[in-house]
């Protein structure tokens, strides 16, 4: 630990840091001076402006949030993201397709500038994104507007992480596999990864992982609409595993309709792990059955099997890689602090998934307190020091 010889600006004491991405977990204190972090180790001879007492829980770098729908106000799939996230412990964030190229500039000018969140965009490659749900995209390849696509993609290199298509047999129809085609050429065109809707996907599962790229990535991996990743034994496909092994992304994107508990616990049982976990949080499901908020999702996972390690890596380690984050840790001296403090409680939880699975659940995680770049965006009012 690097001297630091004035009082911090805010201490979190005793808490168990885990960052994966640093290989850090252990009891530790945390001191903040602006929006860096200044010291990680034994703080409790130091002073600072703000203690936290974050014995029993957990402290993690902010969350990231790699799947939501964010552009409030000008589609009515997506939320205010700040309000929804940032109490779940989000920091980050991703909108995943809800504008096009014929809308993005104005969401990249109405929503991201303003958001104290930090929001990367998956650019949808039908121009007008998900502007309703009263009616589709039209995903016909042959009106991807690709120079506008491309000059977009170029402008905004810092801002739009990758392409989004969702492939659904009711949006795609009579085109089956062709927007699947056209999305990936196009995706190779401008370098970026595509992501893809995979519920109810027209041909087997096979048809899209075969088609897909390494880094591509498939979306909504524990839906039961359709083909899913098992087959008529409940195994993961071998296909599935071996999309896996060459690089292929696999996201949970849990969504209002997009998860079941059915095909997720036996998926988590043969160790079959989503890569990204993410939530599809929209207007439609935030705060609302079976769906309600990040941190819901997570207690869910956990409830299903997952362990706490794991899960935090898969909301923190790799999603960052993917929006760009190259350090080799984020709970360490000279990082940004973004953090979320976590509390594991012990409760009963009854599930009901929208396929009408039911399962139980007897722990949540619970977000005490979200810092942003070195200031406390959210705390619960029972999280005192």
């Amino acid at each position: 630990m690097a001297e630091y010889p004035g009082t911090f600006d805010m201490i979190i004491r005793n808490g168990r840091l885990l960052d994966p991405r640093g290989g850090l977990d252990q009891v530790r204190d945390l001191g903040i001076c602006g929006r860096k972090i200044a010291a990680v180790g034994d703080l409790s001879a130091r002073k600072a402006q703000i203690n936290i007492d974050a014995g029993g829980c957990i402290v993690t770098p902010g969350l990231i949030d790699f799947h939501a729908h964010a552009a409030y106000g000008l589609s009515d799939f997506s939320m205010p993201a700040d309000l929804v996230q940032i109490p779940n412990g989000v920091t980050k964030m991703v909108d995943a397709g809800s504008t096009g190229c014929a809308n993005f500039e104005a969401f990249y000018r109405n929503n991201v500038l303003n958001s104290v969140l930090t929001i990367k965009t998956f650019l949808n490659v039908a121009s007008m994104g998900q502007v309703t749900h009263r009616i589709n995209e039209n995903t016909d390849p042959d009106l991807f507007d690709v120079d506008r696509i491309s000059m977009l993609c170029e402008k905004y290199k810092d801002q739009i992480i990758g392409l989004k298509l969702r492939q659904s047999r009711d949006i795609v129809g009579d085109l089956g596999l062709k927007p699947l085609e056209g999305a990936v050429e196009l995706g190779r065109k401008v370098g970026l990864p595509l992501s893809v809707h995979i519920t109810d996907s027209p041909g087997e599962v096979r048809d899209t992982l075969e088609r897909i790229r390494p880094g591509d990535i498939f979306c909504h991996m524990f839906h039961q609409k359709g083909k899913t990743i098992l087959d008529q034994n409940g195994k993961v496909l071998p296909e599935v595993w071996e999309a896996k092994e060459r690089g292929i992304l696999f996201e949970l994107g849990h969504g209002a309709f997009n998860f079941s508990g059915k095909i997720a616990r036996a998926a988590i049982e043969q160790g079959f792990l989503p890569d990204i976990i993410s939530s599809d949080l929209s207007l439609l499901s935030a705060f609302k059955e079976p769906t309600y908020s990040f941190s819901y999702i997570l207690s869910e996972l956990l409830n299903l099997g997952m362990r706490i390690e794991d899960i935090i890596a898969r909301c923190t380690d790799i999603p960052g890689r993917l929006m760009g984050y190259k350090q080799d840790g984020f709970l360490k001296e000279g990082e940004t602090a973004d953090i979320a403090v976590l509390r594991i409680v012990d409760k009963e939880v009854h599930y009901l998934d929208r396929y009408q699975n039911k399962y139980e659940g007897t722990k949540m995680i619970k977000a005490e307190l979200t810092v942003k770049e070195g200031r406390v965006v959210h705390r619960q009012y029972d999280f005192l020091q």
